[in-house]
């Protein structure tokens, strides 16, 4: 068997929050700024938090600086603790098939056959808070995350270089999979040669996906020995 990378992206793949960042990173752009509902008009799903946040401060007419960026990430991940533990009317769940997935990745990644990691546009703090929730964090050793790349792309080789870091091993990207809900986890995979997982419990349903060219599309991950046989040819 090949060995393989397998980098999962976090929101509407493996967990919903009830949309706990979005509350947050709004009254971080309140404390920062004093601006309200500054993420009206801004596109999140896919999308790295420094992209989130410099199409909001753009959108608010404010200077896009790295200063200004780290303010307001040190604000929302000082909410967001409290966001994801309020009750909420949307969805706040691990999603189907995510602790099945992990439980059968685990002894092939102690066995050397596989690594697997995060590859997701959330700040490494907020990824930490919000799967500390749900008690995922510790499933993860490494991971590449939005803090200094606006490109979902930019994320792939720095995920390559976390594994390493990790003592995971080295991998190339065509031996890395990349398991998301939106079309930005498949571009950002086929932009460097890996293959895509596109999974249908986040915002886009399974014929959007597929429209995508992700090599499998799946409604979840309740069948993931099927995902995995798939994966693996």
């Amino acid at each position: 068997m090949a060995r393989r990378l397998v980098l999962f992206d976090i929101d509407g793949t493996l967990v919903l929050t009830g949309r706990a960042g979005v509350r947050a990173l709004d009254r971080a752009l309140f404390d920062v700024l004093g601006a309200r509902d500054a993420l009206a008009a801004v596109a999140i799903a896919g999308r790295t938090d420094r992209a989130i946040i410099t199409d909001a401060l753009a959108g608010i007419g404010g200077d896009v600086t790295d200063e200004l960026v780290a303010r307001v990430r040190d604000a929302y991940c000082g909410h967001l603790g409290d966001e994801v533990g309020r009750e909420s009317p949307h969805p706040k769940l691990v999603l189907p098939g995510v602790a099945g997935a992990l439980d059968a990745l685990a002894p092939l990644e102690a066995g050397g056959d596989v690594a697997v990691g995060l590859l997701t546009g959330n700040f490494a703090r907020g990824a930490e808070i919000k799967l500390g929730y749900f008690d995922l964090w510790r499933r993860f050793r490494f991971g590449a995350f939005g803090d200094a790349h606006v490109s979902r792309r930019d994320l792939v080789p720095l995920a390559l270089e976390a594994a390493a870091r990790a003592g995971a091993g080295r991998f190339s990207a065509d031996e890395t999979v990349i398991i998301g809900d939106t079309p930005a986890d498949v571009d950002c995979a086929h932009a460097h040669g890996a293959r895509a997982i596109a999974v249908a419990t986040g915002g886009y349903d399974v014929a959007a996906l597929q429209a995508t060219g992700a090599e499998i599309v799946v409604a979840d991950l309740t069948d993931w020995t099927s995902v995995w046989h798939a994966c693996r040819g």
